[in-house]
């Protein structure tokens, strides 16, 4: 604020100066075509050349003296009007008791020695003037009196005062109105900056960049145009941009023509988990309008490589399948174990050695089966947790003798199978246990190759009421009660994903058959 008040400061000083050389200089203007103006009307020669004292002299000086006085009253910056022979002599004087003197001063000589017309500084009969000499020549071009027109000092000196109180008072006000006014700026700019000084603000704004930087996810930030507002170094990194890139103020689809940004910031609408590739790099993004006061004022999108979030969801689901497997084999221990309490208690001894000898959690051949012919680990331990949970309720479930998933050679991600897999089984398995059956049973076929997968599940129930099958896509659609119904719908995402279809082969009383193919 300060150095604005200087700036201020200077700026009126150096128009003061401006102001009063200005002026100086229009009044020795002014004061010198006067004083030519009065010395080229022929009048005026005939009153200096004229005999003082004849008729013709005295109706000369009248109308010389009308003229000369209208003029002094309507130009209120001339003091002094003065007419001179060559002598020094007045033939008229803006006071009519000074008609007939010597000139004072001394100043005129050099007008009457032929001089060019000149301003001097001068003491005349009201005191120190600013004089204007102009000579005053015959028809032969002979000096013959000259003019001089003055403006007194005093006067000079008042009109400066006033100038200077003038500028005084506009600095001031100017002062006082800009102090106003930039702390009015200042409270403004500071809730702007929700409290925050400038220099505050750019050191935050420095540090949350080194932040943005630093971080594995690409940010993309632009406002309702397109325009870039904020794009951190792991977005660059991907769209192959130099690191020193200047890219904020540039249309995003400069770099990034593709993009589906600039139509987020349009629609309004949130997408989350999309997938798409940048210079050949699997992407999975998610694109957030950004409101303001209610209002749409751009959008931002954070995304990474797939792969590697595809490699953290594997290895999350794994780690859950296997907890989950392992919990299976608990409980189903401990009511194996509680059995063989019972039997003990019972001195059932016998029995009881007899039933130890003939029960598994599941079937050898099962887990044979499952450990041969998938080589996903977590989609292995999902099957075998399944199948222990099935044996527990009664139900058998077995892999299809032909079934082959080999890890190297899949394109679905592992999380996508165990989903697939975990919904069809789940929905065989509810559906058998709520059935009666005399055979309980489910068959599950995987066929994974490379550019192409096939799952098969095949069950023993009931098959799927007509009713439920018109609208199984639909969440909430099932028989399993309130809170269930999306299964399919869940199922149905994937496949629609990936291109891929799902065939139901459902009989009443029969059991259903569903099929699932993926073009990958």
């Amino acid at each position: 604020m300060i150095p604005l008040m200087i700036a201020v400061l200077l700026t009126t000083i150096a128009c003061l100066i401006f102001t009063l050389s200005n002026q100086q200089e229009s009044m020795e203007t002014m004061i010198a075509d006067t004083a030519k103006l009065i010395a080229d009307e022929d009048e005026i020669v005939s009153l200096v050349t004229m005999e003082t004292g004849t008729e013709e002299y005295g109706r000369i000086y009248a109308g010389v003296k009308e003229t000369i006085d209208t003029m002094v009253a309507t130009m209120s910056q001339i003091d002094v009007v003065s007419i001179c022979d060559t002598d020094s002599i007045r033939h008229y004087h803006t006071n009519p008791e000074m008609v007939g003197y010597g000139f004072v001063g001394g100043d005129q000589y050099q007008i009457l020695e032929g001089a060019e017309p000149y301003i001097s500084q001068g003491t005349g009969t009201f005191g120190p003037q600013q004089r204007a000499f102009h000579a005053i020549y015959d028809a032969e071009g002979s000096i013959v009196g000259f003019v001089m027109v003055s403006v007194l000092n005093s006067k000079l000196r008042i009109l400066r005062r006033q100038i200077i109180l003038t500028f005084c008072l506009i600095l001031v006000v100017m002062m006082l109105s800009g102090w106003i006014a930039i702390s009015a700026f200042l409270n403004k700019l500071q809730r702007v900056l929700l409290g925050n000084s400038p220099e505050e603000l750019a050191a935050k704004y420095l540090q949350r960049a080194e932040v943005l930087d630093v971080l594995d996810e690409g940010l993309f930030a632009i406002d309702a145009d397109g325009r870039i507002i904020l794009m951190n170094a792991s977005a660059k990194k991907m769209l192959n941009l130099p690191p020193e890139t200047q890219t904020e103020g540039h249309q995003l689809t400069e770099y990034y023509p593709q993009t589906k940004l600039p139509q987020t910031a349009k629609t309004g609408l949130t997408e989350h988990n999309i997938n798409f590739v940048i210079n050949g790099i699997n992407i999975i993004s998610s694109r957030m309008p950004v409101y303001d006061d209610g209002k749409l004022v751009g959008a931002a999108s954070i995304f990474r490589d797939k792969t590697e979030v595809v490699e953290m969801a594997e290895r999350l689901s794994g780690a859950n399948t296997l907890v989950e497997t392992l919990r299976t084999f608990n409980h189903e221990y401990m009511n194996k174990l509680h059995v063989i309490l019972g039997l003990l208690e019972m001195n059932e001894v016998d029995q009881a050695r007899d039933y130890i000898l003939k029960t598994r959690l599941v079937s050898g051949q099962v887990v044979s089966d499952i450990n041969h012919r998938v080589s996903d680990s977590a989609l292995a331990a999902l099957l075998i947790g399944k199948a222990v949970r099935a044996s527990e309720l009664g139900i058998r479930l077995t892999l299809k003798k032909d079934s082959f998933f080999y890890e190297k050679s899949r394109s679905l991600p592992s999380d996508q199978f165990i989903t697939l897999v975990g919904n069809l089984l789940e929905n065989a398995i509810y559906e058998l246990n709520n059935t009666d059956q005399p055979v309980k049973e489910i068959e599950l076929g995987i066929y994974s190759e490379e550019g192409h997968t096939t799952i098969i599940c095949d069950d023993t129930g009931n098959g799927i009421p007509d009713d439920i099958l018109a609208h199984i896509y639909e969440r909430g659609s099932t028989t399993k009660g309130e809170g269930h119904g999306n299964g399919f719908v869940i199922m149905k995402d994937i496949v629609d994903e990936y291109q891929g279809s799902i065939h139901i082969d459902t009989e009443p009383g029969e059991g259903t058959s569903i099929e699932i193919n993926l073009p990958i």
